[in-house]
């Protein structure tokens, strides 16, 4: 594997500067794990890689999302 280059360091190094960790119970595996935030309320489990969406109603809880659902708020920015 060779060397990354300069920019590609910079910009891994800033994703992992800004990525948001939670740990919360993943509905799609169930399990206790650590949820990494890949994009504004969109996390992803360490466990099983399932995508979650997090709501906050009074309470904070965990959707899964499909992917088709991912792909369109992704793309929408």
């Amino acid at each position: 594997m060779g060397k990354l280059s300069n920019k590609k360091k910079k910009l891994f190094s800033e994703i992992i500067k800004n990525a948001k960790m939670v740990d919360g119970i993943c509905p799609h595996c169930t399990e206790h794990s650590l949820l990494i935030g890949i994009v504004n309320d969109f996390y992803r489990c360490l466990t099983c890689g399932g995508d979650i969406e997090q709501k906050v109603n009074g309470k904070i809880s965990y959707i899964p999302i499909e992917l088709q659902e991912y792909n369109e708020i992704k793309g929408n920015g």
